[in-house]
Order: structure tokens, then sequence, then C-alpha cells
């Protein structure tokens, strides 16, 4: 489920729109595990009429210092089959953690098909920010479990040749009080990355995912150093979920 997500983040080299496509294209392939079915918690209400890119946050309402950058569906569709195409080659330890590369791609196609996404970047602090809004219903209950039966992962993948592994661990963490009327779940991943003999690479990252109205919206802060701020982090999920919660 999240060989594509950390496949993505060992191509990250510097800040910038390839960096935020990349990460925006792995949370996408990580939200498509477990998306087929309506959950069954949140808040049930009508699906807003805003349309739904004036859903997501503006630059003006992602932290200060950041910068707005552009993902356009063509180049995040390029970026998820290229991660989907290197997580159906990887070795990924535990075996039972890997999922189908079918139903990966199903549902990642599906999740773009019904997606708006931002992304912005803080250059100084080389922290970025991903926000999704997808017309549908995730089935968050599953990506839970499946965070806790896969707390650690190893993916092995081969690009241009160099052997790249990728240890990944997740653990899951309390949603914000402040969002107990919808389904709400938040995780945090450390993932250290080895190109090669090369140095590893450490990225912490978080993730909050919310169900309310139809829609699924989803909110992930990612550095490549420990420089990610869990209460701006929940400020920013909270504000987000908040947004498609007052819609019209």
């Amino acid at each position: 489920m999240r060989a594509g997500m950390l496949t993505g983040m060992i191509n990250l080299r510097g800040i910038g729109a390839h960096s935020v496509v990349a990460i925006a294209a792995g949370a996408l392939l990580l939200a498509g595990c477990g998306s087929n079915e309506e959950s069954s918690g949140g808040v049930s209400t009508a699906a807003p009429s805003t349309p739904r890119d004036q859903l997501l946050l503006t630059p003006e309402e992602f932290p200060p210092n950041s910068k707005k950058v552009d993902l356009p569906k063509d180049r995040l569709e390029g970026a998820t089959a290229d991660l989907a195409g290197i997580q159906q080659s990887a070795t990924l330890s535990p075996e039972e953690c890997a999922g189908t590369q079918q139903d990966l791609s199903t549902a990642t196609k599906d999740l773009l098909g019904q997606s708006a996404v931002a992304g912005a970047t803080d250059e100084k602090s080389g922290v970025m920010y991903v926000e999704f809004v997808s017309g549908r219903a995730g089935n968050l209950a599953q990506i839970t479990d499946g965070n806790r039966k896969c707390g650690e992962v190893t993916v092995t993948s081969s690009i241009e040749g160099r052997q790249i592994t990728t240890v990944s661990k997740v653990e899951n963490l309390t949603a914000p009080a402040e969002l107990k009327s919808v389904d709400a779940i938040v995780y945090r991943s450390t993932t250290i990355s080895t190109v090669g003999s090369g140095k590893p690479l450490t990225s912490t990252s978080y993730m909050g995912m919310a169900t309310l109205r139809g829609a699924t919206v989803a909110v992930r802060v990612s550095a490549l150093r420990d420089a990610v701020d869990e209460p701006t982090f929940r400020q920013l999920f909270i504000a987000a979920v908040r947004k498609v919660e007052k819609a019209d």
C-alpha cells in the first residue's frame, strides 16, 4: 500500500514543482488503497455544490512563507503511472503488505478522475504541503488497519540501474478533537531511503484524511529532515476539513 509513496519520496531532488508532484502522486496512490467502499463513519450530508477546485485551500490559507506549486492533472497522472510501475517491480517485505497492482491502478485512476489537488512549499524550512479533495468517501478504517498491521515495511527497487532500499515506519495518531463530528484519521510516517551505497535520506510526514459530505479531504505535510511541525499540520488539516464542511 505504501510502496508508491515511499518510492516517490526517494525521487526528491530539492524543493519545487517536480518534488511536490511526486509527493502528490504518492499521496493519491496511498489514498487509493481501500477507497472502493463508502466509509460507515462520519456525518451524512448533501454533497457540496461548490466546484471541487474551490474547496481546496487557497495560497493565502496555507502556512506563512509557503508558495503555491501548480499540480497539472496530466503531470499527476504521469507521476502516478511511473510510481505504480516502480511499485509493481519492487520487492516489499513483509510480502503480505503488498497490494495487487491491478487494484492499486484502478483505485488511483478513479481517485484522480474525481480529485482536485493543491500543493505548496516552504523553501526555507524544506516543508512540502499537499491537499486533495476527492469526490468520493474513502474507507479510512481500512487504511488505519493497514497501518497497524504493516507498521514497518521495507521496499527494494531498482531505478536506472541503482538499487533503492526504503524502510518506512508508520504510526496511527489521534485525530484532532475539533473533527470529532466527521470520520477522520491521522498518522505519522518516517522513511529512511538509501540509493546504492549513498548516504541514507530520512523524511518525516504527517497525513490526515477525513470523509464528509460524500468526499474525502486529505492533507499531507512532509520534509526531508525533521522540520515538520505537528501543530501546524493539525491546524492545516482542520482548516481543510472545515472548508468542505461549510461549503455551499
